[in-house]
């Protein structure tokens, strides 16, 4: 009997060490009671609470706010976007009242009648079915205040299979790639826009960020209602993307058109831009949410790969700016343009954050790089925000736009900071503030909050006093120039969070707990980082 219970002694032993060995921490271990800024987090939730006022007055239901005008807009089908987008924030927030009135609209929209006849895929995703997971993640978690009405928050997870069930015509095509839209009424797949290339006209073309950001959602949404027809259908769109037919010109560097009939690539136009920006980021995103759902691990191997050959091709130094590196996007043939958009910049934070949970301190090394040259497209214009899209001369001083060659203005400025701006409007981008949250939550290195404040006392100076926020048309002019009329959901779904979460206790939305989709909406991770593994220990999960 002795021998038997020192066995099960030694066996547990064993067991709770193999166990820390092989579990996953991402977060840098702040030491208690440090990584706060209570008076920098109290502001971004001061600019929430002005912004939500605004659109809440004059708005409520309605997707999107025109902050100038006061007008009001349904871009989004009218389900009331910058409710369902930003209800998260105002969760983390701690903004009660706020909150109880988004729940209840969450709970009551019908996501049977669309404003629009085309409703698309992509979009009803990441922002409607994303916020409503996350809420109901976060209010059940235990770690959020939760006086609400409970049928409203039973209800979040109601709604998510719902809008999705209504999506699913979008996945009837000759392959499962999902069309870019649904027509709401005949429930048929609609194909975003036609693509010719030569003498041929592609019909039936969607593209790679459309196609690959779903899994998160999806997953997330079966795991909850144990309706495994919503992971069955991402997994089959996701198969094509995985096998890419042609294969690209550098390895895994995937274009970003397909065609939804045969499955193959239309384009060569890879890169970390928009169009293919978000599968990337997901195939690491989605193996961190549950390691066991990454069958031999291929969502792990192709974006190692795919970074790999980053690494190898496309991150690259400006003509004598060898302090700084971009990652270049490639043409519709797979040549390298020395050029990038914003949404590019969410690279950076992906990178660190892969890099960290599979270990390869390389990966992380160049995200540091990437964020921080993405804030550098920040910091040296007027209005202290980045431009849309932004281009450089290469190691012989050349650009891939040859109009730039002789421009001594484009040439001057790019001596000077390292790059050029080509379009230069601010539309409340959240990349660069993402990149950066990851660096201060991964590194603890307090630089990163500064520039995320940096960023958001720009914000400040591009609006007028007691007036909320709006999208500025020039970043490189006093006050942005002319305001665009204009307030995107994301400004307050993830623009306002990821600053939020920079500057507010670091334990709260740990990334050792939560994967964010990529409209930063966080969903529990199930299984493999130390965190995890340590509440299911505690029966806390």
């Amino acid at each position: 009997m002795l021998f038997s219970i020192f066995f099960v002694l030694v066996l547990v032993a064993v067991i709770d060490t193999v166990h820390a060995e092989s579990c996953k921490t991402i977060q840098y271990a702040f030491p208690a009671g440090t990584g706060v800024n209570d008076s920098r987090a109290e502001a971004v939730k001061a600019a929430y609470v002005r912004s939500w006022n605004e659109y809440a007055g004059y708005c409520f239901g309605n997707d999107s706010i025109l902050p100038v005008s006061h007008g009001c807009r349904d871009d989004l089908d009218g389900f009331g976007a910058t409710i369902i987008d930003g209800m998260d924030t105002a969760i983390i927030m701690g903004l009660t009242d706020i909150v109880a009135r988004q729940l209840e609209h969450a709970a009551t929209v019908d996501f049977s009648r669309s404003s629009s006849v085309l409703v698309e895929l992509f979009d009803m995703n990441i922002r409607y079915i994303a916020g409503l997971l996350s809420a109901h993640d976060l209010l059940t978690s235990g770690l959020f205040p939760n006086p609400y009405n409970q049928s409203h928050m039973d209800a979040l997870i109601t709604q998510a299979a719902t809008l999705a069930t209504n999506l699913k015509p979008c996945f009837e095509t000759g392959t499962g790639l999902p069309a870019t839209y649904v027509n709401y009424t005949t429930k048929q797949p609609v194909a975003g826009f036609p693509l010719t290339i030569g003498n041929t006209t592609y019909l039936n073309v969607t593209n790679t960020a459309q196609a690959g950001t779903l899994m998160l959602e999806w997953y997330r949404l079966s795991d909850k209602t144990g309706d495994s027809s919503f992971r069955d259908l991402a997994a089959k769109a996701e198969s094509w993307l995985l096998k890419p037919n042609p294969p690209p010109r550098y390895l895994n560097l995937v274009g970003t058109a397909l065609d939804t009939n045969t499955g193959h690539f239309l384009t060569f136009d890879g890169g970390w831009k928009s169009g293919v920006d978000s599968y990337l980021e997901y195939l690491v995103k989605t193996h961190i949410y549950n390691p066991a759902d990454d069958i031999e691990n291929t969502w792990k191997s192709f974006w190692i790969t795919a970074v790999e050959s980053t690494i190898e091709y496309i991150a690259l130094h400006p003509y004598e700016h060898p302090e700084i590196t971009f990652l270049s996007e490639l043409d519709n043939d797979g040549n390298i343009m020395w050029s990038m958009d914003d949404y590019s910049c969410f690279a950076g934070g992906n990178l660190m954050l892969g890099g960290t949970y599979f270990d390869r301190q390389d990966i992380v090394a160049l995200g540091k790089a990437a964020a921080e040259s993405c804030h550098v497209t920040y910091n040296t214009t007027v209005t202290g925000l980045g431009p849309l899209t932004f281009a450089w001369y290469n190691a012989s001083n050349l650009a891939y736009d040859a109009q730039y060659n002789n421009n001594f203005t484009t040439r001057a400025y790019a001596e000077k900071n390292g790059y050029f701006i080509e379009l230069a409007q601010y539309n409340s981008f959240p990349e660069s503030t993402e990149s950066i949250f990851y660096g201060w939550r991964i590194t603890g290195d307090t630089k990163w909050q500064d520039y995320n404040w940096g960023i958001f006392q720009a914000l400040n100076t591009t609006r007028t006093e007691n007036a909320p926020y709006w999208e500025i048309s020039d970043v490189n002019v006093p006050y942005g120039g002319e305001p665009y009329d204009y307030l995107s959901s994301y400004y307050f779904a993830e623009t306002l969070k990821y600053l939020y979460l920079t500057f507010t206790e670091p334990d709260i939305v740990s990334l050792d707990r939560f994967s964010f989709n990529t409209e930063c909406h966080p969903m529990l991770i199930q299984a493999g980082t130390c965190a995890v593994e340590e509440a299911k220990r505690k029966g806390e999960l």
